[in-house]
């Protein structure tokens, strides 16, 4: 993946472990993605 993006010029932007609330809007899709996968 790192290879892909630097060909395409891409940035890779990485969150640091342990801090989810770095990127709040995809664990709260992850969250509802969860929600919704488990009550069907």
């Amino acid at each position: 993946m790192v290879t892909w993006a630097h060909e395409r010029g891409v940035q890779l932007r990485l969150i640091e472990p342990g801090k989810p609330n770095q990127n709040a809007y995809i664990e709260s899709f992850n969250g509802r993605l969860r929600d919704d996968v488990m009550t069907h």
